[in-house]
């Protein structure tokens, strides 16, 4: 018997950076985005994960890895952690390490 992997959550992707700075100012508690980084110092120039708690924005980046199993690159480790008060604040930081062309996703 094959084993399937279940997606508990869906993507949608984010088309430009007008589309992410709208949705990371509209960020839920439970909602989050994920960008493609440019990052020398992260595995495959790793993942950044941008969330909202408590009044402030927090942006997480780590290594992107291959994991064979699923077929996909998932999150690794080496976790940065970076917060902001405002949404405009965590955007401009991301952008700066996002690779271009923008590859993001809403989840």
């Amino acid at each position: 018997m094959r084993s399937r992997t279940v997606e508990l959550y869906s993507e949608r992707v984010l088309r430009n950076e007008e589309d992410l700075l709208e949705h990371i100012e509209a960020l839920d508690e439970d909602e989050g985005v994920r960008i493609q980084g440019d990052l020398e110092n992260h595995v495959h120039g790793g993942f950044i994960f941008v969330g909202y708690y408590r009044g402030s924005y927090c942006v997480n980046i780590c290594d992107k890895v291959w994991n064979s199993k699923l077929r996909k690159f998932t999150a690794g480790g080496s976790d940065e952690w970076y917060y902001f008060d405002k949404a405009e604040q965590a955007f401009r930081f991301v952008m700066k390490e996002a690779k271009r062309p923008l590859r993001a996703w809403m989840y």
